[in-house]
């Protein structure tokens, strides 16, 4: 830096002014870049969860197909590949994240602290310029007083040196700043495109294994066997009526049955009936039975007693 008079202080401040006008741009344009990339990798992270929710459809899709069993399998297959390829997707949405957002977010800070450098630099050469202006005044009032003067010069040299110190300090600080600025810029864009090459050099893998699942699925096998399904309930329809038919015709080859006896019949269908009929009967004359044994015996024994007189008679 630039010490002494007017012009070299006019160069030194040029530079100051120099160096916080790149420190703004700085901080304005990674700010930009910050919130661009930002917004890239939301809507790269927004695309991972719309391509897990497709997955889920045609999970579900093939999981509910019958019918078509080529088109299931090759839904699954795809789903799983579409799986593979959202992996790889959230790894590059984390890499964005990790190396090109988090280098960009530092840079609020690090322009924040290049900013107080040249603010202090600054602070230091208003304090060598005060001093600057004390020891002039002191010659110029007090030339005799060497005391004075002497002290006036010694402050004059320690912010001198001091300023020396702070200008050299300003100058590797902001060349630092600008390389580190070149080189980060550089290798977070490097890595943002080395990321998406990455990503879209797998996506092209998957896809590709993928457009071979879609092609292996059968439509014609797949529409033979929609056919056949479409036939077959047609079948199970008409047999049930035939079967249904040939009961009721058994059932009309049986029906003279009713041109017998309705008696019969009657007996036929309440059989019960005349089972507690027999019963009753049974039972009526299990309870007439003991009248008829004591007339029998009435009868008998009168008879017996009639056979007595009369052979006494006889006698």
């Amino acid at each position: 830096m630039f010490r002494g008079d007017s012009s070299h202080s006019l160069s030194y401040e040029q530079q100051a002014k120099f160096i916080n006008d790149r420190i703004t741009s700085v901080e304005k344009n990674f700010g930009e870049l910050c919130v661009a990339f930002g917004n890239y990798t939301r809507k790269t992270a927004r695309l991972r969860d719309m391509g897990d929710e497709l997955t889920k459809v045609l999970k579900s899709y093939a999981n509910n197909e019958i019918v078509n069993k080529s088109l299931s399998t090759g839904l699954d297959n795809l789903s799983v590949t579409l799986t593979a390829l959202e992996e790889y997707r959230n790894c590059e949405v984390q890499r964005l994240e990790a190396k090109v957002i988090g280098e960009l977010s530092q840079y609020d800070t690090i322009c924040k602290h290049a900013r107080e450098e040249v603010k202090h630099a600054m602070n230091v050469r208003d304090k060598e310029l005060a001093r600057k202006k004390v020891l002039d005044k002191a010659r110029e009032r007090q030339p005799f007083n060497r005391q004075q003067v002497t002290y006036a010069e010694s402050e004059f040299m320690k912010t001198s040196a001091e300023m020396s110190r702070s200008a050299k300090s300003l100058s590797e600080q902001t060349e630092f700043f600008e390389k580190r600025k070149l080189q980060q810029l550089k290798n977070l864009l490097s890595d943002f495109v080395t990321i998406e090459m990455a990503f879209h050099a797998k996506a092209v893998e998957l896809l590709t294994v993928g457009y071979q699942q879609i092609d292996e699925i059968n439509d014609k096998a797949d529409l033979e066997n929609f056919r056949r399904k479409l036939r077959s309930p047609e079948k199970q329809v008409s047999t049930g009526i035939s079967a249904r038919s040939s009961s009721l015709a058994s059932l009309m080859t049986h029906s003279p049955v009713n041109n017998e006896d309705p008696a019969a019949v009657r007996k036929l269908r309440t059989p019960e009936k005349s089972g507690v009929t027999r019963s009753s009967s049974l039972a009526a004359l299990m309870n007439h039975s003991p009248s008829k044994d004591e007339d029998e015996t009435t009868g008998s024994s009168e008879s017996c007693s009639e056979e007595s007189s009369e052979e006494t008679e006889s006698r």
